[in-house]
């Protein structure tokens, strides 16, 4: 099999550039779509008692957890001024800013449920010591990943509304920088390590062309992984983090096994082969522990298919 796919290597060279040329573009076409896919959650077990009881809770006493905090502030430019009544969540024109900020909230199909401090009573708990701040808490419809909800919801209430200031916190908005942090944190790891890499490619093979090669595989594989992933995400959850893994083993492993390649082929041309038949014979044993390395890898990462987190 090995020799086969040598000499088809060798007699179709310029079909395959195109190809893996066309391949990439349509990877990245759509791959790059993923970002907007991936889910935050994914961290607890559907059939454990903790997930049963939230279903409980919910589906009889339409009531759970709450995974968005609304923090509201009266008017921060005066807020100095405790003495000060018209400051005051419990003042009539702050009460019924809130109560409209509620009324809003309940009339989203989004929100499944919403506990504020007016509509408890005025207790205690949910109001600061200053009296200045009280808080408004909303249990979404989506509860595993409601980063979405939690983010249309943030966007339509959050920022000055008269007396008040509205800002968000909780399960929605703190995914929401996880996920911006991670595509920010890998375009800074990208732009340090590839250069690095580079610089130690060249150092390594001796030329430009040989060093650019890792750089080729591993853009292929992460681009690849990317179109994969997004396919994925049409049938069912995929973790942000899934980004790091992909990134990390894509590059990785392009750089390993290019190795391999490269300094196969550069032993089979100083042993007096041909080009074409130093490919065929490079094929024949570097390609065949690449394969078999490449299915320990996946057997590997295939055991995290037995948990039932998608994280």
């Amino acid at each position: 099999m090995f020799t086969a796919l040598g000499h088809l290597a060798v007699r179709r060279r310029r079909s395959i550039l195109v190809l893996s040329l066309a391949f990439v573009a349509i990877a990245a076409g759509l791959g790059l779509g993923l970002f907007d896919r991936l889910a935050g959650g994914g961290f607890n077990d559907p059939s454990s008692e903790s997930s049963t009881a939230a279903r409980l809770l919910a589906d009889t006493f339409k009531t759970g957890s709450p995974n968005l905090v609304l923090l509201v502030d009266t008017d921060s430019t005066r807020a100095s001024d405790a003495a000060d009544s018209t400051m005051l969540v419990d003042s009539p024109t702050v009460e019924a800013a809130g109560t409209a900020l509620v009324d809003q909230l309940k009339a989203r199909p989004d929100v499944a449920e919403v506990v504020s401090y007016w509509g408890l009573g005025k207790v205690a708990p949910l109001r600061s010591n200053t009296g200045t701040t009280a808080l408004v808490v909303v249990r979404t419809t989506g509860q595993d990943d409601a980063t979405k909800e939690v983010e249309a919801i943030t966007d339509a209430v959050a920022g000055s509304r008269g007396p008040i200031t509205v800002t968000a916190s909780g399960q929605g908005p703190v995914f929401e920088a996880i996920s911006t942090t991670i595509q920010d944190d890998l375009a800074g790891a990208e732009a340090i390590a590839v250069p690095l890499t580079v610089i130690l490619l060249i150092i390594v093979f001796g030329g430009l062309i040989a060093a650019g090669l890792p750089l080729i595989v591993g853009m292929m594989s992460v681009m690849g992984t990317f179109l994969t992933l997004w396919i994925i995400t049409q049938f069912t959850d995929v973790s942000i983090f899934s980004i790091n893994l992909v990134t990390a083993l894509g590059l990785g492993l392009a750089v390993d096994y290019s190795l391999f390649v490269v300094s196969r082929f550069r032993e089979e041309l100083e042993a007096g082969l041909d080009p074409h038949a130093a490919v065929v014979r490079t094929v024949e044993t570097a390609g065949r522990t690449i394969a078999v390395s490449a299915l320990t890898v996946g057997i590997s990462l295939s055991a995290l298919l037995v948990f039932p987190l998608y994280f």
